[in-house]
C-alpha cells in the first residue's frame, strides 16, 4: 500500500497534552484524521501499521477510549493489547511500591518498549487517589522511561484525544472555527469527575483561535496553570478567552456549548491536605440547576451542542437537547475519536516511506 505523507512523520513521539504541540502541528492532526475518516466512511484500506502493537493501560474504565483505540489500531493494520493494572503487578510510582504487590512504572514501560511500538494510559480519580496531577505524574513516569511514544488516554490533568476529537467535529461543523464562540461550561453531575475534559477543551480551543469563554459557579476554578496557558494561546494565536460564573450569560450568542461537570478542586489535594469527596459531593449538589436545557440552546448563535460522553441525563443535559440531531454533536464526537487517534498512531508509530531512486 503507497503511504501517506503523514505517516511516521512524527516517529517516537509522546502524546500527552495538545499544548505540546503548535497550531500548525494540531492542523496537520486535524487534515490527517479527516482524510483516514473519509477512507473508513469510504470502506477504503489504509492499513498505514501493518503488524504494529499498542500496548493500553486502563487503570479505568472506558467505552469509547478502549473501543475506538482497539478498533483503529485493527484499521490501521496493528494490534492493540488491553492489559488491566489489576491482572499484572500493578504499574506504580516509587512512592507507592508495595512488594510482589507493583512494579515500578520504570521497569514497566522499558519492558513494553521492547515488545511493541507504542504505549497508552487512563489514569484518574480513585486510580490517583484523588490527588490532582498524580495522575499525569504517572504517565510521564511511563515517558519519561519509555522509548516508544506514550499515549495519555486521560488522566487527571488532561484528555489530549478527546480535545483534539472535538476540534475535529467543530472544524465539520464550522470549517472556519477562527474567532467562533465555543463556551466550556461546568454542568451538574451527582458523581466526582476529573479536571482533563474542560482543561484540554480550553486549551485547543485557544490554540486554534476561538473566543473561549469557561464558565462555572465559583469554586469550580481550573488549575491556574491551565488558565495561563490558554491565555497565552489566545494571545500567540489570535483568539479570546474569558471566565464567568453565569450559565446563562455564557450562552448568548454562543456558536458551540460544551456543558461538563468537573469536580471542585479545592475539596482535593494539593489544595487541601487530603481528599474530601463527600464535601465535594454536598458543594456540588448546591448548583443542579447548572444543566443544559432548551432554553439555554435557544440563547446561542443556533449553536451546537457537545459532551465527551458518558453524559449524565437529567443532570448534565437533558434529553431534548443532547438528543436534537440539528444541533448535538455528541455521536459524531465519538466517531471523530477513532479516527483523530487513528491519526496520532500513525503519525507517531508509522515508518516513514522511502523514496525509490529513480
Amino acid at each position: 500500500m503507497r503511504l501517506v505523507s503523514f505517516v511516521g512523520l512524527w516517529k517516537g513521539k509522546h502524546f500527552l497534552d495538545t499544548n505540546d504541540f503548535s497550531q500548525d502541528q494540531i492542523k496537520l492532526l486535524l487534515d490527517a484524521a479527516d482524510d483516514l475518516r473519509n477512507k473508513f466512511r469510504s470502506r477504503k484500506k489504509h492499513q498505514y501499521l501493518p503488524g504494529k502493537t499498542l500496548f493500553m493501560l486502563f487503570y479505568n474504565r472506558s467505552l469509547r477510549t478502549r473501543n475506538s483505540f482497539e478498533a483503529g489500531m485493527y484499521q490501521l493494520g496493528g494490534h492493540a493489547h488491553f492489559l488491566s493494572p489489576q491482572d499484572v503487578y500493578t504499574p506504580a510510582l516509587p512512592e507507592d511500591m508495595v512488594a510482589y504487590q507493583t512494579e515500578a512504572i520504570s521497569d514497566v514501560s522499558r519492558v513494553l518498549s521492547r515488545y511493541g511500538d507504542a504505549i497508552a494510559i487512563r489514569i484518574y480519580g480513585d486510580a490517583a487517589k484523588w490527588i490532582i496531577g498524580r495522575g499525569h505524574k504517572v504517565v510521564q513516569e511511563f515517558a519519561r522511561h519509555a522509548t516508544i511514544p506514550v499515549l495519555n488516554m486521560e488522566d487527571d490533568m488532561y484528555h489530549p484525544f478527546q480535545a483534539l476529537a472535538d476540534a475535529q467535529a467543530m472544524r465539520h461543523a464550522y470549517p472556519k472555527i477562527k474567532g467562533k464562540k465555543l463556551v466550556v461550561c461546568y454542568a451538574y453531575s451527582g458523581g466526582l469527575k476529573p479536571l482533563a475534559v474542560p482543561q484540554s477543551e480550553i486549551l485547543i480551543g485557544t490554540q486554534l483561535g476561538m473566543n473561549v469563554v469557561l464558565a462555572h459557579p465559583r469554586g469550580f476554578e481550573l488549575e491556574d496553570v491551565v488558565l495561563e496557558a490558554a491565555r497565552a494561546n489566545a494571545d500567540r494565536y489570535g483568539g479570546q478567552f474569558s471566565v464567568v460564573n453565569d450559565m446563562r450569560a455564557a450562552f448568548e450568542g454562543a456558536d458551540i456549548v460544551y456543558p461538563k461537570a468537573w469536580s471542585p478542586k479545592n475539596f482535593f489535594p494539593p489544595h487541601s491536605s487530603s481528599p474530601d469527596r463527600s464535601g465535594a459531593t454536598a458543594y456540588q449538589d448546591k448548583y443542579k440547576d447548572w444543566i443544559c436545557t432548551q432554553e439555554l440552546m435557544d440563547l446561542t448563535n443556533k449553536g451546537k451542542y457537545m459532551h465527551c460522553g458518558p453524559a449524565d441525563r437529567g443532570q448534565e443535559v437533558t434529553d431534548e437537547v443532547i438528543d436534537n440531531r440539528d444541533y448535538s454533536l455528541y455521536f459524531e464526537e465519538a466517531e471523530d475519536r477513532l479516527h483523530a487517534q487513528k491519526a496520532v498512531m500513525a503519525l507517531v508509530m508509522g515508518d516513514r516511506q522511502r523514496r525509490r531512486r529513480k
